[in-house]
């Protein structure tokens, strides 16, 4: 494995990590939400 694809593999991993922490973050402020609408 050369550098250049090592970089490459390390962009797609982070780039799925942001996206897996941004789906978490809507799902749980949906919860939240949801949560708060329910007990107002």
């Amino acid at each position: 494995m050369t550098r250049d694809e090592l970089n490459k593999e390390l962009r797609m991993h982070s780039a799925s990590w942001q996206a897996v922490v941004l789906m978490y973050g809507v799902i749980v402020g949906t919860l939240v939400l949801s949560a708060y609408a329910i007990t107002v």
